[in-house]
């Protein structure tokens, strides 16, 4: 009994698991891939249901590095053979060829090279002092041509200065010495330019480098004497007192042999030769008719026909070798010319019209050997 029981258990197994596969089979074979089942074997629709979406854990932010820069080359539409034109490393511009760069740089040295050249001045030599290189373009320079680049080195100097040098001449000129004497002969307080000396000159040169207009370095390079060299000046200073005007004023001087001069105009002494209210007068004033003749005192030559300032119109007769000098002062006009040779009592001068009166001053000086002395000495009494 216990052996039929344990067979029946065992077949019963077999057959529900067939049975089990089975089901299994018919499930797949109805199933669709919408995930519904369609009716027709007595097994009722099955309506999915809406899915959920789970939501999801926000997630943690992160900082991210800022990229590198990323060097973009941007070729320009350049001629086949254009060139970079690069200075101690610097890009300056494009050129178009190596013959326009070289061309450029030529024009542009030969045009500023000599910069303001004072005339005492000359260009010596002239150049580049930078690395100049020509160089494949890197495709971010401007592309000019040989007017455009020269345009733009003449307005910005310092993307290439120029450097050069220039040599100068000029006169130096050094120290005279004054040398002061007395001199008993002219009246205190006056002065006397013996002789105005002459200043000691040197030729030099003188080289001054510059890099565009700034100068950085001067050598000078040369000298020479130029010249008769220095001379002293010479100052003599009066130390004689004298009286008033008259006819004994002024010192005693050696006499002029065979010196006769006459008056060189008709009239009255107005003021004579000496002191005249604590100054010293130079001269005989003789106030004339304005018609009356202007005439040489003496035989002689014209040294000085002209205007002298506030002096007025003067005019100088240089009397041979007697050492002696007529000095004219207050004509209107002249009627002598320089180095002119006049003859005693010739008529050199005109008057000029009165100024409120009836007469006309004229200024009559007498000098020896460079010296103002009276000429009322000299001349004929009246």
């Amino acid at each position: 009994m216990n052996i039929q029981r344990n067979n029946l258990i065992r077949y019963g197994t077999w057959i529900l698991v067939v049975v089990a596969v089975l089901l299994s089979l018919m499930l797949l074979l109805l199933l669709r891939g919408d995930g519904r089942l369609e009716a027709g074997f007595g097994l009722p629709r099955v309506t999915p249901t809406a899915e959920v979406t789970p939501t999801p854990t926000p997630a943690l932010l992160s900082v991210t590095a800022a990229p590198t820069p990323i060097s973009v080359r941007v070729q320009q539409n350049y001629p086949p053979e254009a060139v970079d034109l690069v200075a101690d490393g610097k890009l300056l511009f494009t050129m178009e060829s190596v013959q326009s760069a070289q061309q450029a740089l030529e024009r542009y040295l030969t045009e500023n090279a000599a910069g303001t050249l004072l005339p005492n001045e000359r260009l010596i030599r002239a150049g580049f002092d930078q690395r100049i290189t020509l160089e494949e373009p890197t495709g971010t320079g401007t592309l000019l041509n040989v007017d455009e680049a020269v345009g733009t080195l003449k307005v910005d100097e310092t993307l290439l200065p120029i450097y050069r040098t220039v040599v100068r001449c000029q006169i130096d000129r050094g120290e005279r010495e004054t040398v002061l004497r007395e001199n008993p002969q002219l009246a205190k307080g006056s002065r006397l330019y013996r002789a105005m000396g002459v200043y000691p000159y040197t030729l030099s040169y003188y080289e001054t480098s510059y890099r565009g207009q700034a100068a950085f370095s001067e050598v000078k390079t040369n000298e020479f004497a130029v010249g008769p060299g220095r001379a002293d000046q010479i100052i003599e200073n009066g130390t004689c007192v004298m009286g008033e005007a008259g006819a004994d004023a002024g010192p005693e001087k050696r006499k002029i042999e065979g010196f006769a001069p006459n008056w060189p105009v008709a009239g009255t002494v107005e003021v004579s030769f000496g002191m005249v209210d604590g100054t010293m007068h130079y001269s005989v004033d003789i106030s004339a008719d304005p018609v009356a003749r202007v005439m040489a005192p003496a035989e002689g030559v014209i040294t000085y026909c002209a205007q002298r300032g506030e002096m007025g119109l003067v005019i100088d007769i240089l009397h041979d070798e007697t050492g002696a000098m007529s000095r004219i002062i207050g004509c209107k006009s002249a009627l002598v010319e320089l180095y002119q040779r006049v003859k005693k009592g010739e008529q050199v001068g005109v008057l000029p019209e009165p100024a409120g009166g009836k007469t006309v001053l004229l200024r009559y000086e007498l000098l020896l050997d460079g010296l103002p002395v009276n000429p009322e000495k000299y001349l004929p009494e009246r």
